[in-house]
C-alpha cells in the first residue's frame, strides 16, 4: 500500500547568471574553471537521455493528431492509475539521437550533438560548434555501470572530470559544482518511473488545473523529493522539479511541444529548459530541442563504446575530489572492462539520484 506523506513547500533562490573572472586563474582551482566544469556538465546532461524509438521522427513534421499526445485521463487519475501509466517507459531500454540543439545563455550560437544510451547507465555524447564534418566535438562525455565523466577542448587546455556513481551518490557535503547526478536528466525528459514502495503524496490537482505527484526518495545523504507536474488529460509531464534534503531545489525543468508514440504508448517532449543550481556558483540554465526520436533499435555498441577515452596528455580530475577541497589534483581514473549489457525491465537500480 502506498503511504502519504505531507505536502513539501519550498523557495526557489535566485542565482546570479554570471561567468567568472579570468584573472581569477591565479587560484590553485579557479572560479572560472569550476564553472566551466558545471556548464560542461550541463551540456554532458543534454546528451544523456533526448531521443528514443524504433522509428525516426522528425522535429519538423507537421503536428496533426497523429502525433499529439492522446487524452488519457477523462478525470483526475488515482495514484495506482498514474502509476501504471507512467511505469509504461520501462518499456524504453534503449535511446538514440543523431539531431539535437543546446542553447543557453553562457553560450554564443549553439551546440549540435548526438547520443547514444542503453539501460540503466551506458551513453555516450558528442557536442560540436557547427557541423560535424568542421572538426572535432568540443565536448564528448559518457558513462558505464561504474563511473560518468565530460571531456573537453575549449577553452584549453583539454580537461576530463570523472566521478565514479556510487562515490558521487552516497558523498557527504555541498554539491560544489553538480547538484544531482547526471542520470537526473533523463527524468527531466519525462522518462520517469513511480515506485509504488516510496512515499507519496498526491496526486492532486493545483489551482492552474494541472495534477502534481509528489514523492519522497530516501537517500544516503537524506530525504530528497521529486514533483512531477502533469497534464490533467494528457498526462504528459511538463514541469519536474527536485528538492535535496534541506528543501533547497536543485534542479527544475520545464517540458513542452510533447510528441506521441504509439509504439510506446507514451509521450516525450521535444523541448526542454532546464535549470540546476549547484551548493555554489550560479545557476546552470540551457534549452533542448530534440531534432528526432530513435527507440529500441539493436544496438551496435562495441566494448569500448562505453569506456572512458584515453587521458594522456588531458588535465583530469576527480569529481568527489573536487567536492572535498577547493584545490584541483590531478587524478588517475581507474580502469572499466565493459560487461555485457543486462536488460533490466523492472524498477530495480533505475533511480537516477540518491
Amino acid at each position: 500500500m502506498m503511504r502519504q506523506m505531507k505536502h513539501c513547500e519550498v523557495d526557489n533562490e535566485a542565482w546570479p547568471n554570471t561567468l567568472s573572472n579570468k584573472r581569477m586563474r591565479t587560484r590553485s582551482y579557479s572560479y572560472q574553471r569550476s564553472h566551466q566544469l558545471r556548464w560542461l556538465w550541463a551540456c554532458m546532461l543534454v546528451g544523456v537521455f533526448v531521443c528514443g524509438g524504433a522509428t525516426c521522427v522528425g522535429r519538423s513534421r507537421p503536428k496533426n493528431d497523429v502525433f499529439a499526445p492522446p487524452v488519457v485521463f477523462q478525470q483526475p487519475p488515482s495514484l495506482q492509475e498514474l502509476t501504471n501509466f507512467v511505469n509504461r517507459s520501462l518499456k524504453l531500454e534503449r535511446l538514440e539521437c543523431n539531431n539535437l540543439s543546446i542553447t543557453s545563455p553562457e553560450i554564443t550560437g549553439k551546440l549540435n550533438g548526438d547520443l547514444v544510451w542503453e539501460r540503466p547507465r551506458n551513453f555516450k555524447f558528442s557536442a560540436y560548434f557547427g557541423p560535424r564534418m568542421f572538426g572535432g566535438p568540443v565536448l564528448a562525455a559518457g558513462s558505464n555501470d561504474e563511473m560518468f565523466w565530460m571531456q573537453t577542448t575549449v577553452p584549453p587546455p583539454p580537461t576530463l572530470v570523472y566521478a565514479n556513481h556510487e562515490q558521487f551518490n552516497s558523498q557527504a557535503g555541498p554539491r560544489k559544482i553538480l547538484p544531482v547526478s547526471p542520470l537526473w536528466l533523463r527524468e527531466a525528459l519525462g522518462v520517469v518511473e513511480i515506485d509504488p514502495t516510496l512515499i507519496h503524496e498526491g496526486p492532486h490537482i493545483q489551482s492552474d488545473g494541472r495534477v502534481a505527484l509528489h514523492t519522497q526518495f530516501p537517500t544516503h545523504r537524506g530525504i530528497y523529493t521529486r514533483v512531477l507536474v502533469f497534464d490533467a488529460s494528457h498526462a504528459t509531464i511538463q514541469e519536474t522539479r527536485l528538492y535535496d534534503p534541506t528543501n533547497k531545489l536543485i534542479a527544475h525543468a520545464h517540458q513542452s511541444e510533447h510528441w506521441y508514440s504509439s509504439e510506446i504508448d507514451m509521450s516525450l517532449p521535444l523541448r526542454v529548459d532546464v535549470q540546476l543550481y549547484p551548493d555554489e556558483g550560479p545557476k546552470l540554465a540551457f534549452t533542448i530541442e530534440v531534432g528526432f526520436y530513435l527507440l529500441n533499435e539493436p544496438s551496435s555498441a562495441s566494448p569500448s563504446t562505453f569506456a572512458m577515452p584515453e587521458t594522456t596528455g588531458i588535465s583530469t580530475y576527480d569529481l568527489v575530489q573536487l567536492n572535498q577541497s577547493n584545490q584541483a589534483v590531478l587524478a588517475t581514473p581507474p580502469t572499466y572492462t565493459q560487461a555485457n549489457p543486462v536488460i533490466r525491465s523492472t524498477l530495480v537500480n533505475q533511480r537516477t539520484f540518491r
